[in-house]
């Protein structure tokens, strides 16, 4: 009897939950709740109360969704969401998805409602397609690297067409594999198979058919395309294209639409998802001014064609994206594609296996987390190294060491895999280590002899020497990390027999493939549905994005990249790895691995400062967020990089002006408050003179400099040597009790230069400068007859600082500036004041009456190399937390930062 009741509430509770939930009513749980007790008191009579109360409190347990991970978003002020709690009603489209799901792919209720909230959150950011009003809604969406974000895209598409989105646009990466990919998911997760002849269903179909249809005018084998966009008049209709962002392909789709809209005289709401969003999307043409790169240009031109436009950007590596022209609006093809309306932040997925769990981002060696990682053998890295161009492939006639023992671990991976009951999954391993096809060629050919030999003998030879090798693998770091991996996850030790047994039934089952442009191999794990895909996949950039290796455990990985994004992508062993995690391994040099751990690092920032700036209310164009950078790798490429600035460190270089404003006021401002800074310094200036007159001041608190920075000017396109810059790299180390006190060194008469013959017959003689309460006898010359400036809007002197001079406050200073350097770190940092001579040839030509109260100010500084602050003990990572420099956008954050 209380079986049956609990059966009957449920049943009421789980239908009437998700529809109440999806047609937006407000606290669908409870509605649920007071219509299930309705139905067992109809059927069961009157019942007890605790009873009720009690399922009611399982129903809101199992419910409620307030412990679901929830994604974080940014929107601009003029971006008001279109909705709240209380979401539009989800028909159709979303509720065949969620039950796809849910009932055919076993994903879990968290799972799947963290894409259901997350969508929301997205789709209260752009544009409301029943709206009369025109909208131009431009986003980003974060995620991680294989996380899940196909599968979060999918879901807003299917909730676009559930409230009224006319047309969905994919533009689905650069190549066809992941064209076609994503194109086969989203027509089982949108659209709906059903096959014409047999009835066959698949996907969403598989739940429900006979609502709206939904047109695709693209297919799995073709991109858009005349022949396949028969009905492209029928705009009133839900349409569904993807397509790659190719020079030759968006022309065709741009074209195709307009037709469109000329002859049905209409502009539907449209919605375009740029999946993978950094690559090609952003502007690279490195000119903001100027026509921009040609796939950017045609993105934008798509969006111009609509009155009701929401472009959503979706991507795991946002540099290139948050480094956008902020305000950049071409004349011809509109705004660029900054989120200028939000950007949201998806949450971690459970589960999800990402560089927080291969590499070590806290920085603490107890948590072990490189247990995943492999340095290769110095014979792998000089082969792999030997191979630099096409002509170099042939070098590559033996699978070395490191490779050898990757391929072993693959099959144990493979055989502890079907042991513990994943027998039908797919199994992966890569080998990425160069882009040239003719190199991968010529690999995948020595691999796959060396592989048909090492099957065979595994499976026919009881005495094959790669039994005890595969033993001893397995023994000595198999079982280790399996014993050191997380207690919760903790898989049973299996007997060697077992495994070997077992291995001899997978060793014949592997393929060795070739995965590039060239190849006709091809990863089509659809076909292997029932029995899984055991395959080694050899390739470059086909493999670098984008495109899913099923199942992958074992990554021999030796392609190194500059950039952060390329780099990071590459990433293919990021994901879920449920049930065998500790199973995995990359293969790579210790100098990747570095690379990827310091990227770990600058992703984990990234995101906790996104979080802080949500928290702060902060706007996309309010706040520029700070990416760490790398002494050798860039955050993107170059060319993505022009509104790029870092937030200067000076420690341990010597800084010196040599450009100057042509106008009055800027001389005067500057030897006032040159005149104000001598004035206030307390300390005395003690005279020295040898080959130059310097007037030294020792101890000078740091306050006084700050002060006087902040009324000294720079020139205005000064980036690294700005005055208002250095004068916050010296507050910002104030805090920290270092550079509390500088010297000042004035600079004075060098008679030998005033005695040379090109200073006698330029007409320079000795020009006396009064500094307040010092007297100068002669302003200091440089650039006699020389102009830098080439025309240009600024006097360029060229280099003030003489040599050694950076050095002069030291008595026990040497010929050798290395020497030199280290004494500057156990010293103040130094200011050097330069009044330059104006009757050289730079500044005499800009018609300014110079005088003994007014004359060019040059400075220097000379700061010491700060290797980390006293009292600290840090380890490399938190060192890096700590005083690593920071890039941002400085065309946004105008309007105010959180510190």
């Amino acid at each position: 009897m209380i079986q049956d009741i609990r059966r009957e509430y449920f049943g009421v509770v789980d239908n009437l939950y998700t529809a109440f939930k999806n047609s937006g009513f407000d606290n669908p749980i409870q509605k649920a709740i007071d219509a299930a007790e309705g139905q067992i008191i109809k059927i069961y009579g009157k019942m007890d109360k605790s009873e009720l109360e009690s399922l009611a409190l399982e129903t809101y347990l199992k419910y409620d969704n307030i412990n679901v991970r929830k994604a974080y978003t940014m929107r601009s002020n003029e971006n008001e969401p279109w909705f709240e709690n209380t979401h539009p009603s989800y028909s159709y489209f979303w509720p065949r998805y969620e039950k796809y799901l849910k009932e055919f792919k076993y994903w879990s209720k968290p799972t799947i409602d963290s894409i259901d909230l997350t969508t929301n959150e997205i789709l209260k950011s752009i544009g409301d397609p029943k709206s009369n009003k025109n909208f131009d809604k431009r986003g980003l969406v974060l995620g991680y690297v294989q996380s899940g974000k196909t599968a979060n895209f999918t879901g807003l598409i299917n909730k676009a067409f559930d409230i009224g989105y006319k047309l969905v646009i994919v533009l689905a990466g650069m190549h066809n594999d992941l064209r076609a990919q994503t194109q086969l998911r989203l027509e089982r997760e949108v659209v709906g198979n059903v096959d014409i002849i047999t009835g066959e269903k698949k996907g969403v179909a598989l739940v429900k058919t006979g609502g709206t249809q939904i047109e695709t005018w693209t297919t799995v084998q073709d991109d858009i395309s005349t022949n396949n966009a028969i009905g492209i008049k029928n705009l009133d209709k839900p349409i569904l294209l993807v397509v790659k962002k190719q020079k030759d392909v968006l022309p065709k789709l741009i074209e195709l639409l307009s037709k469109s809209i000329n002859l049905s005289q209409m502009s539907p709401p449209v919605l375009i998802i740029d999946d993978e969003a950094d690559q090609a999307s952003v502007d690279s043409s490195g000119k903001h001014t100027d026509d921009p790169s040609k796939i950017n240009q045609l993105i934008r031109e798509l969006l111009s064609l609509f009155n009701q436009k929401s472009y959503v950007g979706y991507t795991a590596t946002p540099f290139a994206n948050l480094l956008i022209k902020a305000d950049a609006n071409h004349i011809d093809v509109g705004k660029d594609l900054y989120p200028k309306d939000f950007v949201s932040a998806l949450p971690k997925p459970e589960g999800y296996c990402g560089p927080d769990e291969y590499f070590n981002t806290t920085g603490y060696k107890e948590d072990n987390k490189p247990m995943f990682i492999r340095h290769l053998s110095s014979e792998d890295i000089a082969i792999l190294d030997s191979m630099r161009t096409k002509d170099d492939a042939g070098l590559f006639m033996e699978v070395p060491k490191s490779m050898q023992e990757a391929i072993l671990a693959f099959l144990l991976s493979n055989a502890i895999r079907n042991i513990r009951g994943q027998t039908s999954d797919h199994k992966s391993m890569l080998i990425h280590t160069s882009r040239l096809t003719d190199v991968q060629n010529s690999m995948c050919s020595v691999i796959n002899q060396f592989y048909k030999k090492l099957s065979n003998d595994l499976i026919y030879n009881s005495k094959s020497e790669y039994i005890s090798k595969l033993q001893k693998l397995y023994e000595d770091d198999f079982l280790e990390v399996q014993n050191n991996f997380n207690s919760s996850q903790q898989f049973s030790s299996i007997a060697w027999e077992e495994i070997y047994k077992q291995i001899k039934v997978v060793a014949g089952k592997v393929e060795v493939m070739e995965i590039n442009g060239e190849s006709e191999d091809a990863l089509e794990y659809d076909k292997y549905k029932e029995n899984g895909l055991y395959v080694i996949a050899i390739g470059g950039n086909k493999l670098s994005r984008g495109l899913t290796l099923e199942g992958l455990t074992i990554s021999y990985y030796y392609r190194s990249s500059s950039m952060y994004d390329t780099l990071m992508q590459m990433g293919r062993w990021f994901g879920f790895r449920t049930g065998y995690m500790d199973l995995c391994r990359i293969y790579t040099s210790e100098e990747i691995a570095e690379n990827f751990e310091y990227l770990a690092v600058v992703m984990s920032e990234l995101r906790e400062e996104f979080e802080k700036m949500v928290e702060y209310d902060v706007t996309p164009e309010g706040y520029a967020i700070k990416m760490l950078s790398h002494k050798t790798m860039t955050v993107t490429s170059p060319a993505k990089m022009g509104t790029a600035e870092s937030p200067i460190t000076y420690t341990g270089t010597m800084q010196q002006t040599r450009s100057f404003e042509k106008n009055k006021e800027f001389y005067k401002k500057n030897m006032e408050a040159t005149v104000k800074l001598i004035n206030n310094v307390e300390q005395d200036f003690k005279t020295i003179n040898k080959m130059t007159k310097y007037h030294i001041a020792k101890d000078v608190p740091s306050e006084v400099v700050i002060d006087f920075l902040k009324k000294y000017i720079t020139i205005s396109s000064a980036r690294i040597v700005n005055s208002k810059k250095i004068a916050d790299y010296i507050s910002k180390m104030n805090k920290e009790n270092l550079l509390e006190k500088f010297n000042i060194a004035v600079v004075d008469i060098t008679q030998d230069t005033l005695n040379k013959q090109k200073a006698i017959d330029n007409g320079i003689t000795p020009w006396k400068v009064s500094l307040g309460k010092l007297s100068i006898e002669s302003a200091v010359v440089r650039s006699i007859d020389q102009d830098k400036s080439k025309g240009i809007g600024i006097v360029d002197l060229g280099a003030i600082v003489a040599a050694n001079q950076e050095f002069i406050d030291f008595e026990n200073r040497t010929k050798d500036k290395r020497e030199n350097i280290k004494l500057r770190m156990n010293e103040n940092p130094l200011l050097l004041i330069y009044p330059l001579h104006p009757q050289v040839k730079p500044f005499k030509k800009l018609n300014i009456d110079f005088n003994e109260n007014l004359v060019p100010i040059g400075l220097a500084f000379s700061f010491p190399d700060i290797i980390k602050v006293p009292g600290e003990d840090l380890d490399p990572i938190e060192r890096i937390k700590k005083e690593g420099v920071y890039i941002y956008n400085n065309t946004v954050g105008k309007d105010g930062s959180v510190d």
